[in-house]
C-alpha cells in the first residue's frame, strides 16, 4: 500500500528553523513505521476490512525428473504453463474467520522433456469486520485474501525453481477481481442451461 499522505506533504510549506524540519521528519518517520505495521496484518478495501491473522505454507512440491541430462541442452526455450486455484473455508470455533489458500502450479517442458514441476498451497487465516454485510464476505475473502498472499506465494516459487536449478520463475500479477468474476460466471453457466432444458 502506498503512503498518500507523506507524497502530499511535500507540496506543504517549508516551516522555519532547524527543529522544524527534525519535528517534521519524526513525525513521519513515525506515521511511516506505523503504516508499515498495519500493512503487515490488515488490507483496507473501500468499505469493508479484512485482517490478516497468519500465513504459512500447507504444502510445497518440488520435482526434476529429468536431472542432470536437462541441463546439458541450453538452447530450447522452455514452455512454461502456470495454473491458479484459490479456495476458502470457515475456521472451526472462529466467528467469521477464514482460510484462504491460494494455490500455484507450474510446469515446465524442454520439448518433450518435463523440466520442473512445481507446486504451491500458500495459505491465511483471515477474518473480517463483524458488521460487514454477509453477501459481501465472499468476494472481500476471495478477492482480498489471495491478494494478499500471492507476493509471498511468488516468492517462493520463483526460489523453489531457482534452487533447483533453473531461472527463477517470475509469475506476473494477476487481476483476482477477474479470477472471481470468472469463477462466479463459470458457476452461474451450469445453472442457467438447467433452467433452459425445463
Amino acid at each position: 500500500m502506498s503512503n498518500n499522505n507523506a507524497a502530499g506533504g511535500k507540496s506543504a510549506k517549508k516551516s522555519n528553523g532547524a527543529s522544524g524540519k527534525a519535528a517534521k521528519k519524526t513525525a513521519t518517520s513515525e506515521a511511516q513505521k506505523q503504516e508499515a505495521s498495519n500493512a503487515s496484518n490488515t488490507v483496507t478495501t473501500p468499505d469493508q476490512q479484512i485482517k490478516f491473522h497468519s500465513q504459512y505454507i500447507k504444502d510445497l512440491s518440488f520435482e526434476n525428473p529429468n536431472a542432470p541430462v536437462i541441463y546439458q541442452d541450453t538452447s530450447a526455450a522452455p514452455q512454461v504453463s502456470v495454473n491458479f486455484g484459490i479456495g476458502s473455508s470457515p475456521v472451526p470455533g472462529k466467528d467469521r474467520h477464514f482460510e484462504v489458500v491460494l494455490q500455484i502450479s507450474a510446469t515446465a517442458k524442454q520439448g518433450d522433456q518435463t523440466m520442473f514441476v512445481a507446486e504451491l498451497s500458500y495459505g491465511g487465516e483471515v477474518s473480517v469486520s463483524p458488521d460487514m454485510n454477509p453477501q459481501s464476505i465472499q468476494p472481500v475473502v476471495m478477492i482480498e485474501g489471495p491478494r494478499f498472499l500471492f507476493p509471498f506465494a511468488r516468492s517462493l516459487m520463483s526460489s523453489i525453481t531457482r534452487e533447483g536449478g533453473f531461472m527463477p520463475l517470475n509469475i506476473q500479477p494477476i487481476d483476482f477481481i477477474r479470477l472471481y468474476q470468472m469463477r462466479m460466471q463459470q458457476k452461474s453457466e451450469p445453472n442457467a442451461s438447467q433452467a433452459s432444458d425445463k
